[in-house]
């Protein structure tokens, strides 16, 4: 079984000091709202295999905070380029190329096409995922390759931290 955790980055700045949305840092309560989801999945007894994140600053950021709280080394973060701005079809396109001996996979993205993808791969309305949140799907296939068909997952939890206490 495969387990896939997408994770929209946590509360950013609304503008950075370039002018670029690519350099958007986290806000102090983004920051705050990063580890606490980092904390979460290790309650929860989250083991990654690998984290992956866009290139931009706030997700990788969030995904350093994440990262930490999971025990998962910051130095093994794959910054993947196409994630930033990818469509869904591009983001589910990577998800399919990913290493077969990866079980737990934690995915750390933008809207709309973070949301899209959960809402894609589980059949399962979202509705936005807010920033800092994080959807669990799970996968009975042996491949990540078979995912890209239309509700390949099953849909396990939706968590955020500011309305999950």
């Amino acid at each position: 079984m495969k387990n896939l955790f997408l994770i929209r980055h946590a509360h950013a700045e609304k503008f950075s000091e370039s002018g670029r949305d690519f350099d958007r840092k986290l806000t102090s309560e983004g920051m705050k709202v990063a580890s606490l989801l980092g904390k979460y999945l290790s309650n929860e007894g989250i083991k990654p295999d690998v984290v992956i994140c866009s290139p931009s600053e706030r997700t990788q950021m969030t995904a350093e905070l994440v990262a930490t709280q999971v025990q998962y080394s910051i130095n093994d973060i794959q910054v993947v380029d196409s994630l930033y701005q990818a469509s869904v079809r591009e983001f589910i396109e990577y998800l399919s190329s990913l290493s077969q001996r990866y079980l737990s996979v934690l995915v750390i993205g933008h809207n709309p096409a973070i949301t899209y993808a959960a809402d894609y791969l589980c059949e399962k309305e979202i509705n936005g995922m807010i920033p800092g949140s994080v959807v669990h799907i799970s996968f009975l296939q042996e491949s990540w390759m078979e995912l890209s068909n239309k509700a390949s997952g099953e849909f396990v939890n939706y968590y955020d931290i500011l309305t999950d206490h």
